[in-house]
């Protein structure tokens, strides 16, 4: 019976706090699953249209959180794995004390100085002094998640990931500056509603069967640099699903934080970590030269005596045994430099599509003897074997062209 009274004044709390944030111009959304320890989001409202502004709500209702006063209001309790989420969070958190008798909500933010520890847990003064109602507005309004333009972010990628049963989309965002954990979750939040109502398909099938329609799931992969974008280490990741999605066409989801419309963050916790590896791992421009540039010009001599004695094979004018036996040496080195560059620290940002085009490269000339491999003598026919192998000197010709390409741009 305790059980179903508490249900009640929790319910009759809620209706208050719903109450008193739409007088003051907010739209009021109950949390009942995705997110630990907020109950509720309260959105600002300008004419009429969402802002994007959010706060988190921890609502509590009932004289048993009334019970312990001091001098200035109320005091609330509770355990530190809490209060760590509420600081952590992307959105500012308010703690709301429900009287369910005279229908008000006293409040406090939840941050470093009104978080007091107890030794055994935490503690909050909740000020009588405030109350949601017109005179706390302007206090409220300070503490609303940031509004950020859309110059403070790049949108790199836009992919068409939709299916026969939901239109989805995904995009991969770089910020441009320095951004704080709220208007991260700002930005993810405009990114995806801005999303939802894109129109871009990857073909004309998909555009004929979504046409017009809005999306029903939306992922964002936000990046703090080019550079973390090019090494894929975002710093977050979302999703967001149409409730009106049947369970069987909804992709698999993952733990995170609600941080407005049911849109889910999950924040990295490899973000530093490999950061710091990265940064701690990266050759500088004239390093990297240093233990490219001779590499390369080994392998275009080698490659110049792989394709006089590759030609000579494919016309006849020598044997198989003839052209391993003259490219032996050239084999030998290529294995090795495959290997050493493999082993390198990264390249710089810079010379990041250069040092693609340099593994591709090494990796094609690596593949010429796969076909003479023990392995190549029992798959392929000696003419099957010359063929592919002619190929993939094709292939590390065109690819030295790119390699070259990007050489000169990142000198």
């Amino acid at each position: 019976m305790k059980a179903q009274d508490s249900d009640r004044t929790e319910r009759i709390g809620t209706g208050i706090a719903m109450a008193v944030f739409e007088s003051l111009g907010f739209a009021f959304r109950e949390q009942s699953e995705s997110d630990y320890g907020i109950d509720a989001h309260a959105e600002l409202i300008v004419t009429e249209k969402p802002t994007g502004q959010l706060l988190g709500l921890q609502l509590k209702s009932g004289p048993s959180y009334l019970s312990e006063t001091c001098n200035d209001g109320y005091v609330f309790r509770t355990d530190k794995k809490h209060v760590d989420y509420w600081l952590k969070h992307a959105l500012p958190v308010l703690i709301c004390l429900g009287d369910v008798d005279t229908k008000t909500i006293y409040w406090q933010v939840v941050n470093s100085d009104t978080a007091v520890s107890t030794g055994k847990g935490f503690k909050f003064t909740v000020p009588t002094t405030q109350t949601i109602g017109p005179a706390s507005k302007t206090a409220l309004a300070s503490l609303l998640t940031p509004v950020v333009a859309t110059d403070r972010y790049t949108i790199f990628k836009t992919d068409d990931t939709s299916h026969g049963a939901a239109k989805r989309y995904s995009f991969e965002v770089v910020l441009n500056g320095s951004v704080s954990k709220a208007e991260v979750a700002a930005i993810v939040r405009q990114v995806t509603d801005e999303g939802q109502k894109r129109r871009y398909h990857r073909n004309h099938m998909v555009e004929g069967q979504w046409g017009d329609t809005d999306a029903y799931v939306v992922w964002t992969y936000i990046y703090p640099s080019a550079e973390d974008h090019s090494r894929r280490n975002h710093v977050c990741r979302s999703i967001w699903i149409h409730d009106s999605l049947a369970p069987e066409f909804r992709p698999m989801g993952f733990d995170g934080e609600n941080v407005g419309d049911n849109i889910i963050v999950d924040w990295s916790d490899k973000y530093d970590f490999l950061t710091e590896h990265v940064s701690t791992h990266t050759l500088s421009k004239e390093a990297y030269f240093s233990e490219v540039l001779p590499r390369i010009y080994e392998l275009k001599s080698a490659l110049t005596t792989i394709e006089a004695n590759l030609l000579a094979l494919a016309n006849s004018d020598s044997q198989e045994t003839d052209f391993l036996a003259a490219t032996e040496a050239e084999r030998s080195r290529i294995n090795e430099i495959y290997f050493e560059i493999t082993d390198l620290p990264y390249a710089p940002f810079e010379c990041r599509d250069m040092d693609t085009k340099l593994e591709s490269f090494v990796a094609f000339l690596h593949n010429i003897w796969l076909f003479y491999s023990d392995e190549g003598r029992t798959s392929w026919d000696e003419q099957s074997r010359l063929e592919q192998s002619l190929q993939q000197r094709s292939y590390a010709c065109e690819t030295l062209r790119h390699l070259e390409y990007e050489l000169s741009k990142a000198r």
